[in-house]
């Protein structure tokens, strides 16, 4: 998982503008973050008719990215590319548009600043909650999908019930779940810095139980045969298992056509099954994809 779930996790004047190879190599400094890409050629096929006419961006033609390092749901590759399941999306919705598409490596709190005030990019990727203090400042595409909570045993656990009576849980510290589980659990919950070095514990058989997202979970112990990962079940004690988190893509307040837009190629992907084949495409349990019933966007306080 990102680290979006930390801390209470789990509409734009447009100027069009393009950077010239000599602006790339006068602000050295800004690409070590933002990143710099030249015009090498567009990728959009000849008479693409986007859904939407008289979106502007950024940059002319281009969907801009900030990728944040998140894998499954977005990382960085060599060579300026990306992937995971948000990169897959965001290139549905450039191919849609007409758009060709440009990302830029970004850290998780650099990103939407990015967006906000450098106003480099157009949209981020990282698997970002839709969250009251993030709203003030910036806009959101989407639901996109589940951010499920799971439950990592050698046991079978699915229920927070099951925990109870198991030994040692991990999960990580300012995740969502996290207050409610030490409420239920007590002292029997230790607290990870990332999910990197829950895994770790968990793998190293140092924990009975580790708790974290679902997509996480799978790709941390996808070659555990010994560990099970489950969505859990439904707990009123455990707010999110009642409440999914859902993920959203962060733009820009000042854009309201490209932020309609995209909100609508979003909305057509769920109900045309796009969605849900690239969920799947992508590794991710079935249990993230949203259904048209649950499609209007909750934010979180």
């Amino acid at each position: 998982m990102s680290e979006n779930m930390r801390a209470g996790r789990k509409r734009w004047s447009k100027t069009r503008w393009t950077v010239s190879a000599a602006a790339c190599l006068a602000v050295v400094s800004a690409a070590a973050l933002t990143g710099c890409s030249s015009d090498s050629g567009s990728t959009v096929a000849e008479g693409c008719t986007p859904a939407h006419d008289g979106l502007t961006t950024t940059t002319s033609g281009k969907l801009s990215v900030a990728v944040v390092d998140a894998p499954p749901y977005s990382s960085n590759v060599t060579g300026g590319g990306a992937e995971g399941l948000e990169v897959e999306i965001l290139k549905k919705l450039a191919e849609v548009e007409c758009l060709d598409i440009a990302y830029s490596a970004s850290s998780f709190a650099g990103a939407v600043p990015l967006i906000t005030q450098q106003k480099s990019v157009d949209i981020a990727a990282g698997a970002f909650y839709p969250t009251a203090k993030r709203n003030e400042v910036a806009d959101f595409v989407g639901p996109l999908y589940y951010d499920n909570m799971s439950i990592a045993t050698r046991s079978g656990a699915k229920k927070v019930s099951d925990l109870e009576s198991l030994g040692s849980i991990g999960t990580v510290d300012g995740f969502l779940w996290t207050d409610d589980l030490r409420t239920v659990l007590g002292d029997k919950i230790r607290t990870y810095a990332s999910s990197t070095e829950l895994s770790q514990d968990m793998l190293n058989g140092r924990l009975d139980a580790a708790v974290d997202s679902v997509a996480t979970s799978q790709l941390y112990y996808k070659d555990q045969s010994d560990i099970s990962v489950e969505v859990a079940e439904p707990d009123p004690r455990v707010a999110v298992t009642e409440n999914t988190p859902q993920v959203i893509f962060p733009v820009s307040k000042d854009n309201a056509a490209l932020r309609d837009a995209l909100i609508a190629d979003v909305a057509k992907m769920r109900d045309d099954g796009t969605m849900a084949d690239l969920i799947k495409s992508s590794g991710f349990d079935a249990s993230a994809n949203i259904p048209a019933t649950d499609s209007t966007l909750r934010v979180i306080s």
